[in-house]
C-alpha cells in the first residue's frame, strides 16, 4: 500500500485509511507507463461527470471508484469500502471522464485510473481545498479577531465543519466555524488565544480521518490598538465655533474654512503617536491636502452632519441657472486630497473636486466606516469620453464597509488582503478597480455604473478574489455595456522548454516582456507557466524566481512537461470565487476573456445581459489560456442571454493547440423569458455540460467544429431532452 495524504490504497478491493501505516508498494509497470492524475474536477455529486487530467492513461483505462465513510474525523483509523470498477468516457492518453454512480450516497470519493494493470495514485473528490486564508489583520489574526479560509468544497454545514489550529508543540485548539457556503468559511478567533504561529487544519465533516486538509498556517497577533485620545478640530477656534460651524448645515449654507484649525489637531495627533481627530457638525473648507499621522482617525458626528469640502465658489447649486456649474478656470487639485500610511475614516461626508485625481491614498492600513463620498459639481457627465478620477487607492489590510460612493470615474483601487463590504458605489468607470488585488473579501455591496461602458475588471493580473452577493446595475439600463470580465495580461514567454529538472525550467529561447513591463516590472513576481500543449497539459504553477531563460516555479508539475509541450508565462489572473452575485443589464458577464485560471461561478443570477463567457485567447504574439474554469447553479433571464464555452486563435494556425481547457457547466439554467442558449466553439477542450437546463423552445446547445472532449449530459427543456447541434448527449 502506498502513503496518499495520511490515508491509504489498496489492490486488495479496498479503501483503508490508517494515519501514518506503511506497506509495499502498488505494483505497477516501470517507467512513464504509469497513470499520473493532475487534475480533477469537484465538487461533484452522485450521479455527475468527474474530468481528470493527466497522463499514461493510454488508450483503454477505467476507473476505480470508493466513497470514504463519515465515521469521527478525531479517529486513527477508518473502515474499509470496495472499490467499483467504472468505465472511462471519451478517454484519451491524458485525459478522461467518468460518471459518480446515482447510488453513492453524497460525500468524499476516491478515484484511481487503472491503464494496462497499472494504477494511479488516487485522488479525493469533495475533499476541502484551501486558496487561501485571510484574518483582521490582513495575511495575520488578532486574538478577539477573525480569520476567513477560502477555496472548494470546505462545508455547506458550519456545525459540522471541523477547524483547528495547531502549535509547533502539537498543542491543538478548535475554532467555530460559521457562515459555511462551501467556497468560505468564518471562524472567530478566540480572544484567549495566545500569540503564534499555528498550522491549520481543515475537515468539512465528510469523510472521515482520511479527509482533514492542511490548509497553510497563520500568524495570530496580540491586538494593537490605535490611540484613542480625540483632539477636536474646535479647540483652538473659539466658544462660538460650534454655533457657527452646526448654522453652516442650513439649506445653502456655505463651509467655514478651518483648514488651519483642521492641521493643529493633526500636528496633535502626529506628536501622540495617533489618536481621534474628531470634527462636531458642520461643513469645513479646505485648502489644502490632508497628510494622516500614522494610526490616526478622522471621526465625524455623523455621516450626514459632518462634510469636508475642498471646492470653489458656492457649495450649494440652485436650480433654473448655471452659475453653479464648475468653472472651467478652477485649479488642478493636488494628486491626492487625504493619504498617509495607516489611518481610518469614520461618519462624514467628502466632497471631492470635480478634476480630482485620487481623493484618498492609503499606503498600508486603512479602514473607511460610514463614509459618504460625493464629486463637487458632477452634473453630468460628458458622454465622448468615459470620466477620469479615483476616489480610493488602497494598499495591504484595508476596509471599506458602510459607505456610500459616487465616484466619477473609478471608486476603489484595490491592494492587498482587504475587506469591501456592504457599500453602495455609483462610478463612470469602475465602481471597484479589481486588477492587481491579492486576497481580497467583496461582499454585499451594491455596484451602479452611471457610464454606458463602465466595468469591473480583474485586469491582467489578481488571485485570491472572494466576490460574493454583490449587485451590478446600469443606470443606462438597455444601452448599458457594464462588463464584469477578466481580461487579458501580457506575456512574457511562449514556446517549448529546453530542459525541466524538478522546479527549475529552462525556456528554449529567451522571454519576450512586454514593451510597457520589462524584466523589472512587479508584474513578473506574480506570474505563472501554463502547460497550453503535450506533455502536462492543462497546469499552471506558479514562479518563484527568474533570471533570463532559467525559470524556478513555486513548486514541480505534477506531470513534468517534455521537450514538445508548449508553454506560455503570463501573470496570474484567476483563483477566484464569484459566489451569488446578481447582474443586471450588462454585456458579457467573463469568467475569463484572456487568462483565468481555477475560477468558479456558482450561484450568479444574470439579467438582461449578453453572455456568461470563458474565453482564452491565442496570437502570434500571446497566449492567455483559460484552464479549470467552473461553474454551478447559474441562472440567466431576460433576452437572449447565453452561455458560451470558446477559445479563439487569432490568425487562423497562429497557434495549433487548445488555449481553453478544463471548463464545468453544472445546473445552469435559462429561463423561459430568455432566448439565449448554450455555444461551445473554438480551440478548447474537456468540456462538461451537465444537468442545465433551458425553458424556451427556442434555446438549444451549439457545439461548431473545433472543440474536442465536449460531454453533455442530462441537459433538458421544459418539455425533454434539451436539443443539441453538433454533439450527442451521453446516458
Amino acid at each position: 500500500m502506498r502513503i496518499f495524504n495520511g490515508w491509504r490504497a489498496s489492490t486488495c478491493g479496498a479503501v483503508c485509511l490508517a494515519i501514518g501505516a506503511s506497506g509495499a508498494d502498488v505494483p505497477a509497470a516501470a517507467g512513464p507507463a504509469v497513470p499520473q492524475i493532475s487534475w480533477a474536477s469537484d465538487p461533484v455529486r452522485p450521479d455527475e461527470t468527474v474530468l481528470l487530467r493527466g497522463v499514461g492513461f493510454g488508450p483503454r483505462p477505467a476507473v476505480e471508484f470508493a466513497r470514504l465513510d463519515d465515521v469521527d474525523p478525531a479517529g486513527a483509523h477508518q473502515s474499509a469500502q470496495a472499490w467499483v470498477r467504472l468505465p472511462a468516457l471519451q478517454p484519451a492518453d491524458d485525459a478522461l471522464k467518468f460518471t459518480i454512480p446515482a447510488d453513492a450516497r453524497p460525500g468524499v470519493f476516491a478515484c484511481r485510473v487503472v491503464a494496462e494493470g497499472a494504477r494511479s495514485e488516487p485522488v479525493l473528490l469533495n475533499r476541502p481545498e484551501v486558496w487561501w486564508l485571510q484574518g483582521d489583520q490582513g495575511p495575520a489574526a488578532t486574538s478577539g479577531g477573525w480569520l476567513r479560509i477560502f477555496g472548494k468544497c470546505l462545508g455547506v454545514e458550519a456545525a459540522s465543519v471541523r477547524v483547528r489550529l495547531v502549535t509547533a508543540g502539537g498543542t491543538t485548539v478548535a475554532l467555530r466555524a460559521e457562515a459555511a457556503d462551501g467556497w468560505s468559511l468564518r471562524c472567530p478567533v478566540p480572544a484567549d488565544l495566545a500569540p503564534g504561529s499555528y498550522a491549520v487544519r481543515l475537515h468539512s465533516g465528510q469523510g472521515g480521518a482520511g479527509a482533514w486538509r492542511e490548509a497553510g498556517t497563520v500568524s495570530v497577533a496580540a491586538p494593537a490598538p490605535w490611540p484613542t485620545n480625540v483632539y477636536s478640530v474646535f479647540a483652538s477656534s473659539g466658544p462660538d465655533a460650534a454655533r457657527d460651524m452646526r448654522r453652516s448645515l442650513v439649506k445653502y449654507g456655505q463651509p467655514l474654512e478651518r483648514t488651519e484649525a483642521v492641521l493643529a489637531a493633526l500636528a496633535k495627533a502626529k506628536a501622540n503617536g495617533g489618536g481621534i481627530v474628531y470634527f462636531p457638525a458642520g461643513r469645513y473648507h479646505l485648502n489644502a491636502p490632508l497628510e494622516l499621522p500614522p494610526r490616526t482617525l478622522l471621526k465625524g458626528e455623523g455621516m450626514g452632519l459632518v462634510t469636508l469640502w475642498w471646492g470653489k465658489g458656492t457649495f450649494n447649486l440652485d436650480g433654473g441657472g448655471d452659475k453653479g456649474l464648475a468653472k472651467e478656470t478652477e485649479p488642478e487639485p493636488p494628486a491626492s486630497l487625504i493619504s498617509g500610511p495607516a489611518f481610518g475614516i469614520e461618519d462624514l461626508s467628502l466632497y471631492l473636486p470635480l478634476a480630482h485625481r485620487t481623493g484618498i491614498h492609503g499606503f498600508g492600513e486603512v479602514r473607511l466606516r460610514r463614509v459618504r463620498v460625493r464629486i463637487d459639481h458632477l452634473w453630468a457627465l460628458d458622454g465622448n469620453k468615459r470620466p477620469e478620477g479615483l476616489v480610493a487607492r488602497l494598499g495591504r489590510n484595508f476596509e471599506v464597509s458602510d459607505c456610500d460612493i459616487i465616484a466619477k470615474g473609478e471608486g476603489l483601487a484595490l491592494g492587498e488582503f482587504g475587506v469591501v463590504a456592504r457599500n453602495r458605489i455609483l462610478a463612470g468607470k469602475s465602481p471597484c478597480t479589481l486588477g492587481g488585488a491579492r486576497a481580497v473579501i467583496v461582499e454585499d455591496n451594491q455596484f451602479v455604473s452611471t457610464y454606458p461602458t463602465a466595468y469591473q475588471n480583474v485586469a491582467g493580473v489578481g488571485q485570491d478574489i472572494y466576490y460574493a452577493r454583490n449587485r451590478h446595475e446600469a443606470l443606462n439600463a438597455h444601452q448599458a455595456d457594464f462588463s464584469c470580465t477578466f481580461d487579458r495580461g501580457g506575456t512574457a514567454y511562449h514556446g517549448t522548454l529546453a530542459a525541466v529538472a524538478g522546479a527549475k525550467l529552462t525556456l528554449s529561447a529567451d522571454p519576450h516582456f512586454e514593451k510597457w513591463a520589462d524584466a523589472r516590472h512587479s508584474l513578473w513576481r506574480k506570474s505563472v507557466v501554463c502547460v497550453v500543449s503535450g506533455r502536462g497539459a492543462g497546469q499552471w504553477r506558479g514562479v518563484a524566481a527568474f533570471a533570463g531563460r532559467e525559470w524556478t516555479l513555486a513548486e514541480p508539475f505534477a506531470v513534468t512537461p517534455d521537450a514538445r509541450s508548449v508553454v506560455t508565462i503570463v501573470p496570474l489572473c484567476g483563483r477566484a470565487l464569484m459566489i451569488g452575485n446578481r447582474f443586471e443589464d450588462a454585456n458579457w458577464v467573463n469568467a475569463g476573456f484572456g487568462t483565468a485560471l481555477d475560477v468558479i461561478y456558482a450561484g450568479n443570477r444574470l439579467a438582461r445581459c449578453a453572455d456568461l463567457l470563458n474565453y482564452g485567447m491565442a496570437s502570434p504574439e500571446y497566449l492567455c489560456p483559460n484552464f479549470n474554469v467552473q461553474f454551478f447553479d447559474n441562472e440567466l433571464s431576460e433576452g437572449m442571454n447565453s452561455v458560451v464555452v470558446g477559445g479563439s486563435v487569432r490568425p487562423a494556425g497562429a497557434f495549433d493547440g487548445q488555449v481553453t481547457q478544463n471548463v464545468i457547466h453544472r445546473r445552469t439554467r435559462l429561463t423561459a423569458d430568455n432566448s439565449g442558449r448554450f455555444v461551445i466553439q473554438g480551440a478548447l477542450r474537456e468540456v462538461i455540460v451537465e444537468g442545465c437546463s433551458a425553458a424556451h423552445p427556442d434555446s438549444g446547445i451549439k457545439v461548431e467544429r473545433g472543440p474536442s472532449g465536449v460531454l453533455l449530459r442530462h441537459c433538458r427543456s421544459a418539455d425533454g431532452a434539451l436539443r443539441c447541434e453538433g454533439a450527442e448527449q451521453v446516458p
